[in-house]
């Protein structure tokens, strides 16, 4: 199931901030979520992985609570847009089952996943995929931190 609201990126309003040189690049992207889509494995695009770029960390940010039993998984997209397994992708989710949206909060985190990303000639999706259902429309919104390979 796709989530009610598309993303800026999925909708094509956003586009990813592409690094001119060797420095690091941030850029926000967030998901609006709608009590309707509070369903185990409803996902959708929520960034992009620009092409010849390798991502360094991540920060997720909930402002409010999406409620008890929030989780979520974040990862690259397969060509079926779950998330990919294939091994120059990371070989599975960057991040599994993640909890900061039950209460809401601000998350760093450096997935081992990263380390075994292979760069690649093209924009690359990045999955939201929900793995445990919460309670609350809210925001998921997703910093990525990424550099040229």
């Amino acid at each position: 199931m796709a989530f009610k609201q598309k993303s800026a990126v999925a909708s094509g309003h956003q586009n990813p901030i592409t690094p001119g040189g060797p420095e690091l690049v941030c850029s926000r992207f967030g998901q609006p979520l709608a009590v309707v889509d509070h369903a185990v494995g409803t996902k959708g695009v929520i960034g992009i992985l620009p092409a010849g770029t390798l991502p360094v960390s991540l920060f997720i940010r909930v402002p409010a609570a999406l409620g008890a039993g929030f989780k979520a998984s974040i990862g690259l997209a397969d060509a079926a847009g779950d998330i990919s397994t294939a091994s120059d992708d990371g070989g599975g989710a960057w991040v599994t089952d993640n909890d900061a949206g039950v209460a809401g909060g601000y998350v760093h985190l450096v997935p081992a996943a990263f380390a075994k990303l292979v760069p690649k000639d093209e924009d690359r999706s990045i999955v939201l995929k929900l793995t445990g259902a919460g309670t609350a429309a809210g925001l998921f919104a997703l910093d990525l931190v990424y550099m040229n390979a």
